[in-house]
């Protein structure tokens, strides 16, 4: 099979622990791209936060944020949203988790609005007292609950009233913390992924996909060539092809250097 594309989660994955791009991980995606390659990033992130932990956007061809919702093109610099969370929803999911929520994100394309938290703000994070006060489009939010016992039953409950919203439950590999993410339904990593690879006409099926936590299952199990990180969840390599070494020890660079793909 002759791969076209690619693509990789962020956190876990392509940052290490420092939340940095090595130099060799660096070199390894440019040479790829100047084979010819498209490059992807694909993460919960936004623009901003990525713009945060990474210097050189020129690394990528594209950039798929925010789960999936909000899909960046680096030569044009132009973004377009996938889809979006309704006022509406947004009001009514609040009101009714607020109360048993330690804190609740709402996802811009290039700004984190914070409530129920104190934290510090900077150019991509801003602490806000109420959701009614965000002018612009949210394209996911994340719920963070009090007690984790519960997060099964909230999940459901949030997919069974909201019938705009795809809840899941989201932990990194690193962490053994999970929280709830809500995107619009039908809206994930991997339905952008090949959303992207249609205008491009590519098949899943020519891509590589590199991960490690809950939110990239279905890239993973999805793509020709599913690769997990060495420090990625169970679930991820289980449904992986192939298992890399760690975020720390240059997994991705690893792997395209030594296993045959030109």
């Amino acid at each position: 099979m002759k791969y076209k594309i690619i693509a990789m989660d962020f956190d876990g994955t392509l940052l290490n622990n420092q939340k940095q791009i090595t130099n060799k991980t660096r070199e390894s995606l440019r040479k790829y791209k100047d084979y010819g390659y498209i490059i992807v990033g694909v993460t919960a992130r936004n623009l901003g936060s990525v713009k945060n932990v990474c210097d050189d956007l020129t690394l990528f061809n594209y950039l798929i944020l925010n789960n999936g919702g909000y899909i960046y093109n680096i030569e044009k610099d132009h973004g377009e949203y996938q889809g979006i969370v309704q006022r509406e929803d947004i009001g009514n999911i609040t009101e009714t988790m607020k109360g048993f929520s330690s804190e609740i994100d709402y996802c811009a394309a290039s700004t984190y609005y914070l409530y129920l938290v104190n934290k510090r703000e900077n150019e991509f994070i801003k602490i806000i007292h109420n959701p009614s006060d965000i002018k612009e489009k949210i394209i996911r939010m994340n719920i963070f609950l009090r007690d984790q016992d519960n997060i099964e039953y909230y999940k459901e409950y949030i997919n069974h009233h909201f019938q705009n919203i795809n809840c899941f439950i989201m932990q990194d590999s690193n962490d053994d913390k999970k929280w709830l993410v809500l995107n619009p339904k039908g809206i994930n990593k991997k339905t952008c992924l090949e959303d992207l690879g249609k205008n491009l006409e590519i098949k899943l099926e020519e891509m590589i996909f590199f991960g490690d936590g809950l939110n990239d299952i279905e890239c993973i199990s999805s793509v020709g060539l599913g690769v997990a990180m060495g420090n990625a969840l169970d679930e991820i390599k289980s449904c992986a092809k192939e298992v890399t070494k760690d975020n720390n020890d240059d997994g991705i660079a690893y792997f395209l250097e030594t296993s045959g793909i030109e």
